[in-house]
């Protein structure tokens, strides 16, 4: 792909594209004007739905790390099995978020996230009367396909409705929904595994699922597709093997990435032949959808230049390091400090604790002074500290040094993860921003995928070292680093002496390793972040999917 210098591309784009629109539609859509835009009432009930979306995804996402010893116990799953269960949901959220993205754009907003909704609701219900680890990985997926919709749909309907200057303060609402996910996912996680059956790890969505399928139809009633195409029109533009050949190359990709050293061996067949089947599958898909289709469901041109491509590699660096943070920090807190799932639950609280309001006033400032720049490079400086503040953990430092130090990491993640949105979003041709968004939306979960996978592989090696370094021999130390979370237990039940010294320092070690490779990548982000130029937030709201009372006050 060839980059081209981004020097007052976006404004050229955009002003291309003003010269094309119609003088009364300019009008009434003045940049000038929705600086000092205020949502109504419609736009307030469509954000507080997507907010309340927001938590069940969220919460699903975190609640289950700390009860994944107990669902093991329960449905006699192994090790791998046990893994598969959070990484079921990842994958599937990843590899489907481009496609429904672009299939909103021909069948219009509601109908898709209505879809991702009752998907999430129906693996939602599989997963609950699950008797084995089969089905539960089977709802586990299909969840993953409707928490991707939800994901996307969020941030392109208020692309649609919000002027780009005003996001920020708006999307904070929907990462306040999201963030209080995050901090009931850990503790609700740790309480179920404790006290309670392991369905109600589950049971916990069924109010939100009921509240999305209620409001969903009713709060988007009157977003309206201009020039909207009948349904089977719009079914029969979709391209549908591009769509197909791209899900089945990066579904096949992520397989192959996180079997490699947790269920196979990296040098067996089974690591890398899906890695280099979906690779060149996926690299196809991206051809066929460049030259060879008249509406490919993927717009290259969100790539256009030097800043768009940096943007959405420090996405996906930072959808690395979130998640990271938050599957691992758990895993450690239980196996080195011994602490029980819901006290567990309660520390990882502190990882998000301060992302809404960081998030919030960075928002604030964002709209305030028509700039993210100092958002995103402030977030990645602040990561590199964070990261290498918590390599001082260790299993002789106090709890109370703990939390203070898992706090630090709430503020790199809240000035992060609205600055990179907007960014993208300011980047992008006016046209282009639902796909742009889509694009993020992937690119960082394609992240929390690699991020899961990667510092799983990290772990596993730097602790396999470690021990044998510590004296154990090579099939104990192979076994341990291949079962470090069923070990957790045995380690914590393990009479002080100098052989649990032993393994704790190792396992030690072993995060430690994930720490350092988040601290390279960190640096490596801010150094990156230096390549993106600034970009006018002052854009045309240009969107085909309008409410229905701003498209009918428009004048003729």
């Amino acid at each position: 792909m060839v980059l081209k210098s981004d020097k007052n591309d976006s404004s050229s784009v955009d002003q291309a594209e003003k010269s094309q629109t119609p003088p009364v539609q300019a009008l009434v859509e003045d940049p000038e004007n929705e600086i000092d835009f205020k949502a109504g009432k419609r736009e307030l009930l469509i954000l507080g739905t997507m907010a309340a979306l927001n938590v069940i995804l969220a919460l699903d996402a975190t609640v289950l790390p700390p009860a994944l010893p107990k669902l093991a116990k329960v449905l006699n799953g192994s090790a791998i099995e046990t893994f598969w269960a959070g990484s079921a949901y990842l994958l599937a959220n990843a590899v489907f978020v481009p496609f429904l993205g672009a299939l909103s754009d021909l069948v219009g907003r509601r109908l898709v996230l209505f879809f991702s909704v009752t998907m999430f609701t129906v693996g939602t219900i599989i997963s609950t009367l699950a008797t084995n680890f089969t089905v539960l990985l089977s709802g586990r997926a299909i969840q993953g396909v409707g928490g991707g919709g939800i994901y996307t749909l969020s941030y392109i309907v208020v692309s649609d409705i919000i002027p780009l200057r005003q996001r920020p303060k708006y999307l904070a609402l929907i990462l306040a929904g999201w963030a209080l996910g995050t901090v009931i996912g850990p503790v609700v996680g740790g309480a179920v595994a404790e006290h309670a059956q392991w369905q109600w790890i589950f049971y916990i969505n069924y109010p939100f699922c009921a509240l999305g399928l209620l409001a969903v139809p009713f709060a988007f009633r009157n977003l309206k597709q201009q020039n909207q195409l009948p349904l089977i029109t719009a079914v029969l533009q979709v391209d549908w093997f591009g769509s197909f050949l791209f899900i089945a190359g990066v579904a096949s990709f992520l397989i192959g990435l996180t079997w490699g050293g947790v269920q196979y061996s990296w040098s067996s067949y089974q690591s890398w032949l899906p890695i280099l089947l979906g690779g060149l599958a996926t690299i196809s898909s991206l051809v066929y959808e460049g030259y060879f289709v008249s509406t490919p469901f993927l717009r290259l041109s969100v790539w256009k230049n030097t800043s768009a491509c940096v943007t959405f590699v420090l996405t996906l660096f930072a959808g690395f390091e979130l998640y990271s943070h938050l599957y691992y920090l758990p895993f450690y807190m239980i196996s080195v400090k011994g602490l029980s799932a819901t006290l567990t639950g309660v520390y990882i609280m502190a990882t998000t604790l301060l992302v809404v309001p960081i998030s919030i006033i960075s928002g604030r400032l964002m709209t305030r002074f028509g700039s993210f720049l100092w958002s995103v490079r402030l977030g990645f400086a602040c990561l590199i500290v964070s990261n290498g503040v918590l390599l001082l953990i260790n299993q002789h430092r106090s709890l109370v040094a703990h939390l203070f130090l898992i706090l630090t990491i709430s503020v790199g993640h809240g000035l992060l993860v609205l600055s990179l949105n907007i960014a993208t979003q300011a980047i992008a041709s006016s046209r282009d921003v639902a796909y742009a968004v889509s694009m993020f939306t992937f690119v960082r979960q394609f992240g929390i995928c690699l991020g899961v996978a990667i510092g799983g592989t990290v772990f596993e090696n730097v602790l396999l070292h470690a021990l044998e370094r510590n004296g154990f021999p090579h099939d104990v130390s192979l076994e341990t680093a291949r079962n470090a979370a069923a070990f957790s237990g045995p380690l914590n039940s393990m009479p002080d002496g100098p052989e649990k010294t032993a393994f704790l320092d190792s396992f030690v070690d072993g995060f430690h390793g994930i720490l350092y490779l988040l601290l390279a990548l960190a640096a490596v982000s801010l150094f990156l972040s230096l390549f993106i130029k600034h970009h006018d937030m002052n854009k045309q709201l240009d969107s085909d999917h309008r409410l229905e009372e701003r498209v009918s006050s428009s004048p003729t």
